[in-house]
């Protein structure tokens, strides 16, 4: 029987479409194969419940981190020469030169600056001894003024005033003995002129000017007398307080002068404690930036590998520093890092759903992803997320290796099974 050409063209579409329909289900079963060991990322194998293969970093563990600290320098930190990134290094070695030029300068000055306050300070000290010198000169010679005046007015009180009282009585007692004289010769006139025989007018002319020299003397005394009188009185008493008032101005200039003294001693002090403590912070300044200048030369402090950059930067999603000539190295923070010959840990995130697996104390398996070296470690898991959200978290994981993997360097990734492949 012959094939109906009509049939055989009316099949030929159902076939087209029957064969498209199954390549991809041909091709799918190689594709679901591809997973090597059974294991894919985040998820589960194929053909069973294996769990599947975190990976991490391998990273310093009791390593020494290198960071600047400067204690007054505040320029820039330029590199100059650096040892390259993965160098063995011994204990003391230079690992790096920085540009000092700027901090050379700035200690140039500070010492300008402390051998500026050296000098103030010592003159502030020799001023203050001068002026202390001649404020006690100038207090005694105060003293030694109110004690004069004191004397004198003692003196006058009792000394003077009874002088000026003698001599004023010595002198009424003259004048009362000058008037008596005075009578007793116009008497002796008046007798002997009278059996006198000589010219009426002679007689008229003497006895006239004796007795006007009486009156004379008469009034005089009395002028002599009231004039005393007002001495004593006014003149003596007014020169006594006036004294009494020098004295008591100059007791008053005394205790003003004893006040200032104190106030401007207290002043000096608190000059030269302001002195003496500047010159400790200008010699502290300077020590400060000689410690710093240190820092320029930066030595291993101990012996290892020099990695650049931080501990925290050897985890996963880091990128650690790389410095050459030319770099700034930022301060407070650390620069270097001195670590063991061979990594003794591995740095890796576990997720929320993964801590079962991978929980504090858990045993792993870590291998290079050439799967050339194992080695059973315990883990370490930080309790406080690194990623904070209302979705998955993530938790810092740090391995530690019981055996390094030999042959590997920091920052190398590799995998991390749970488990141990100990039998």
């Amino acid at each position: 029987m012959k094939p109906n050409p009509s049939v055989c063209a009316f099949l030929v579409p159902f076939l087209a479409l029957a064969c498209r329909a199954s390549a991809p289900a041909a091709s799918a079963a190689p594709a679901a194969a591809a997973p090597s060991r059974g294991e894919v990322a985040g998820g589960k194998a194929s053909g069973g419940d294996a769990p599947a293969a975190k990976y991490g970093v391998l990273a310093p563990i009791g390593a020494v981190e290198i960071a600047l600290w400067p204690e007054a320098y505040s320029g820039g930190w330029l590199v100059l020469e650096v040892e390259p990134h993965g160098a063995p290094v011994a204990e003391g070695d230079v690992i790096a030169r920085l540009d000092a030029r700027d901090i050379d300068e700035t200690l140039h000055q500070a010492e300008l600056t402390l051998a500026t306050s050296r000098l103030e300070h010592r003159a502030t000290v020799e001023r203050n001894q001068l002026a202390a010198e001649a404020a006690r000169g100038a207090l005694e010679r105060a003293r030694a003024g109110l004690e004069r005046a004191r004397r004198g007015l003692t003196s006058w009180k009792e000394d003077e005033l009874a002088f000026s009282r003698r001599q004023d009585e010595l002198s009424r007692r003259y004048q009362e003995a000058n008037v008596e004289d005075q009578n007793d010769e116009l008497d002796q006139l008046e007798k002997m002129y009278e059996g006198d025989e000589l010219v009426d007018a002679t007689e008229v002319i003497v006895l006239k000017r004796s007795r006007r020299g009486l009156a004379l003397t008469q009034e005089q005394n009395a002028l002599s007398r009231d004039r005393a009188k007002v001495r004593m009185e006014l003149e003596l008493a007014l020169d006594t307080e006036r004294r009494e008032e020098e004295v008591r101005a100059q007791a008053e200039a005394l205790s003003r002068l004893e006040h200032e003294q104190a106030i401007e001693a207290r002043a000096r002090a608190d000059a030269e404690l302001r002195s003496a403590d500047a010159l400790a912070l200008q010699e502290e300044k300077l020590a400060r930036l000689k410690r710093d200048r240190a820092l320029f030369e930066l030595r291993a402090p101990a012996a290892g590998l020099l990695l650049h950059g931080a501990l925290r930067d050897y985890r996963p999603g880091k990128t650690p520093a790389r410095l050459e000539r030319g770099s700034s190295l930022a301060t407070r923070s650390p620069v270097f890092v001195v670590a063991p010959p061979e990594p003794l840990g591995v740095a890796f995130d576990v997720t929320d759903a993964e801590r079962a697996r991978f929980g504090e104390g858990a045993k792993l398996t870590v291998r290079t992803l050439a799967g050339a070296a194992k080695a059973s470690v315990s883990l370490e898991l930080d309790r406080h997320p690194r990623t904070l959200g209302v979705g998955e978290t993530s938790l810092e994981a740090l391995a530690r290796l019981e055996d390094p993997l030999s042959g590997t360097c920091y920052g190398e990734r590799v995998r991390v099974d749970a488990g141990s492949d100990e039998k």
